[in-house]
């Protein structure tokens, strides 16, 4: 997990690349995501895929393809920008003293941190004036949302240090209470406590989630009728409807949470990254070795649906809904689960970053806190998604539109709450467009999004842009939002 988790840091800073809701939508990024009713082409995927049955957007061009189109982003409660970029890089520095840990132990607690990394491999769409449109497309999806209630950041960052853990053992073999004069929390080995707690206690109102999945998705959309307009093409009244299958290969899955007293913590990770689940792993009957192969193993599989519906006046006005990622997965591959027991003692110093990703160790792993069972399979719900949009095309150069995003359940990968978001594109020249809007809601602050598309061929035929879904952080410290959405394989023929 460890390395998994630094991996994920790593792609966030070397590939200038939430669950996003315009997912890797490049060009959608910049108008703070509202995609629902705007969206065209191969780019609909797993959005809404109704609109693979409008008219191409630009004349005579029925095919689309797009290569590596990616987008990151990652949020911060509790540290500032230039924190945050340094506990991304530093994955482990022993300059984290005593008092940074705890000074992170408060800045972390109830402080939410979000990651998403969306990346586009390959889609392609061809579009038909007859029988409509068809897409298909592959990409990776990984999300981590953290957010640590005062007790479990205590714990995490300062360790056997935490005031939880009443006596000290010191180097020396003395045992000493953190009131004694002659304590020094540099010399602590270990610590135990008398009154110890359930982990459904300590952990209460607490959430781990990390999920990561590789999509294979077939949509399509057609015009289920449409009432021509008096004068002129297209229609005045036109109805849309489209639906999507995916197959998803499971990568990874943790879900720690605890909440009135349930404890729930599961765990599949590929066994590409090294997890050391120590006598659990010599017995659960979902072990899974990594083999010789380059490819991380797959640790579970599941089918999911996506449906549509987009109505459209005059060309120019659209209202649309969808739902996403009605499924499951099941996981049958280093399927663990968590006992709710009792913490009486650490041997652990507690975190060594501000990186939480680097020491997911501490929480997993047959070293971290966590007691674990082996599992057979386990089957868990896709991270299903209500969308509602609507958008208004005043003229060939400007289009506003608004967002409001859903999440259908809790699982993990999923938005925390609803995200609305208003956005448009503004072509400013020929082969210039300019985006903005704001966001709010969701794994996220509030935000304030910026991108521009260049279209470098005729019609559409080769475009390319780059956005950031908060350009406050370039001006402000405080709850830094480090992001980016790139594209620059987008073609039409």
């Amino acid at each position: 997990m460890k390395y998994l988790l630094i991996a994920m840091g790593a792609v966030a800073i070397s590939l200038p690349v939430r669950a996003q809701q315009e997912r890797s939508v490049f060009s959608a990024t910049g108008r703070a995501g509202v995609s629902t009713s705007m969206v065209t082409d191969y780019q609909t995927i797993g959005i809404n895929p109704a609109n693979l049955g409008l008219p191409p957007k630009y004349e005579g061009h029925f095919v689309s393809f797009g290569l590596l189109e990616s987008a990151y982003s990652i949020y911060s409660e509790a540290l500032t920008k230039p924190d945050l970029r340094k506990s991304i890089r530093d994955f482990n520095s022993d300059d984290f003293t005593y008092e940074d840990k705890v000074k992170a132990a408060k800045e972390f607690a109830d402080a939410g941190l979000s990651i998403n990394v969306d990346l586009g491999l390959l889609n392609l769409a061809v579009q038909t004036k007859k029988i409509g449109g068809f897409a298909f497309g592959t990409r990776e999806r990984i999300q981590w949302y953290s957010r640590f209630n005062d007790l479990t950041s205590d714990i995490l960052f300062e360790g056997f240090n935490a005031d939880y853990f009443t006596n000290k053992i010191m180097m020396n073999g003395d045992t000493l209470l953190a009131s004694d004069p002659n304590f020094n929390p540099d010399s602590v080995k270990e610590a135990y406590t008398n009154q110890p707690k359930l982990f459904s206690e300590i952990l209460d109102g607490s959430r781990i989630s990390l999920s990561w999945m590789r999509e294979f998705n077939f949509s399509y959309g057609v015009k289920l009728f449409g009432i021509a307009k008096d004068e002129g093409d297209g229609d005045k009244l036109a109805l849309y409807a489209g639906a999507g299958l995916k197959y998803l290969s499971g990568m990874a899955i943790v879900d720690v949470t605890a909440d009135g007293g349930q404890l729930k913590a599961i765990s599949a990770v590929t066994p590409a990254i090294d997890i050391d689940y120590g006598s659990a792993g010599k017995i659960n009957p979902s072990n899974l070795e990594q083999g010789s192969g380059f490819l991380p193993k797959s640790v579970g599989s599941g089918m999911g649906l996506d449906f549509g519906v987009t109505l459209t006046l005059n060309d120019n006005i659209k209202a649309s809904a969808a739902i996403t990622d009605i499924g499951s997965m099941t996981w049958n591959g280093n399927v663990y689960e968590a006992r709710d027991t009792s913490l009486w003692d650490s041997e652990s110093a507690g975190f060594n970053s501000y990186n939480i990703f680097s020491e997911a160790t501490e929480i997993l792993g047959d070293s971290g806190m966590f007691t674990w069972d082996g599992q057979a399979e386990r089957k868990e719900k896709l991270p299903t998604v209500i969308r509602l949009g609507g958008s208004i095309a005043f003229s060939e150069k400007l289009e506003l539109g608004l967002d409001a995003v859903m999440p259908g359940n809790d699982e993990p990968g999923n938005i925390e709450k609803p995200v609305i978001a208003v956005g448009g594109d503004f072509q400013a020249l020929p082969w210039l467009r300019l985006s903005t809007g704001l966001t709010v809601g969701g794994n996220y602050g509030f935000n304030l999004p910026a991108g521009l598309v260049v279209d470098m061929g005729e019609g559409g035929t080769w475009e390319l842009g780059v956005a950031t879904r908060d350009v406050l952080t370039f001006v402000s410290k405080n709850n830094p939002t480090l992001s980016m959405a790139f594209g620059f394989l987008r073609f039409r023929v």
